[in-house]
């Protein structure tokens, strides 16, 4: 299995008051194209309750465990074909800074009708 590397392009800009950095991942003909800061709370991607598919994992299924790791928050992630066509998009259009209050402890748990379902075996 190909390794994918979160490779640190040296570029910089300014993305919603957030300094950036450009990154880059290369897999079998496409490329990412990563903006990402450490000025947020790392990024958590999406766990899907589904079992892995049969062959190579693709970019969009490994990119935010990269960014987690180095403990980086993505603002804009685009993946292209290396003729220029793009496939995936990420984009976060707007940051609004609020304090949260969570008295009752409840914002951050299940609903009392939440039930998870686990995937069926092969």
């Amino acid at each position: 299995m190909e390794k994918l590397d979160l490779k640190d392009m040296g570029q910089k800009t300014n993305l919603f008051g957030f300094m950036c950095e450009q990154y880059e991942i290369k897999q079998r003909g496409e490329t990412m194209e990563i903006w990402a800061t450490e000025q947020l709370f790392p990024f958590q991607p999406y766990v899907q309750n589904q079992p892995h598919r049969f062959g190579p994992r693709m970019i969009e299924e490994q990119w935010g465990g990269l960014l987690k790791a180095k403990k980086l928050f993505p603002l804009l992630a685009i993946l292209k074909f290396d003729n220029g066509v793009e496939r995936y998009r990420f984009e976060v259009a707007v940051i609004t800074p609020e304090k949260i209050c969570d008295s009752d402890e409840t914002l951050f748990q299940p609903p009392p009708n939440y039930h998870e379902i686990q995937p069926l075996p092969f």
